[in-house]
């Protein structure tokens, strides 16, 4: 509803702008006293692998096995590398930051707990279907290394996950221990 203009009523809405102008204002009320700085902590979680490269832990593994030179990917984390061998198979490590192995989806398969040198562990065959299995390695309750692999030729989950913990194991001795 409109509001129309009467004789004698232009006090309201100088206050009604008044209120409004200070309700958007900075200012609090009160005495002003000092206070002592705040500390605050970064929300930002720590990255316990910023001193570690995804492809440096593959490398050594794949190198010997006749595996492309290795190249960083980004799909799972910022801290990826993926290579493969024509023919065979394409395998990669992700090292998570922000997820621990709770967090991972299983895919197409199914989460089977494991160890890995006393480390909480988890297998998860045929994670991209047929040919597939994904080693994942608990890095902490809120990290982890993923170790992955796709089988190109009619193998099994079973030789994927023979390759998948192969280069688990490789790489879990240079990850970092959580407190």
């Amino acid at each position: 509803m409109p509001l129309r203009p009467h004789r004698g009523s232009r006090i309201a809405p100088i206050a009604v702008l008044a209120i409004a102008a200070s309700a958007c204002s900075s200012e609090l009320q009160g005495d002003a006293l000092p206070q002592a700085p705040t500390i605050r902590a970064s929300t930002q979680p720590t990255d316990v692998f910023k001193d570690l490269s995804a492809c440096g832990l593959l490398e050594p593994t794949t190198a010997v096995k006749g595996f492309e030179p290795p190249k960083v990917e980004t799909y799972e984390s910022d801290n990826g590398c993926g290579t493969a061998k024509r023919g065979y198979a394409s395998v990669s490590i992700y090292l998570v930051p922000e997820a621990g192995i709770d967090q991972l989806s299983p895919g197409q398969g199914t989460k089977v707990p494991s160890n890995l040198n006393g480390r909480d562990a988890v297998e998860i065959p045929g994670d991209a279907g047929t040919d597939a299995c994904t080693v994942a390695v608990a890095v902490g309750p809120n990290a982890r290394m993923t170790a992955s692999t796709t089988l190109e030729r009619n193998g099994t989950n079973e030789e994927a996950c023979a390759l998948s913990r192969e280069i688990a194991e490789a790489a879990e001795p240079k990850l970092p221990r959580s407190n």
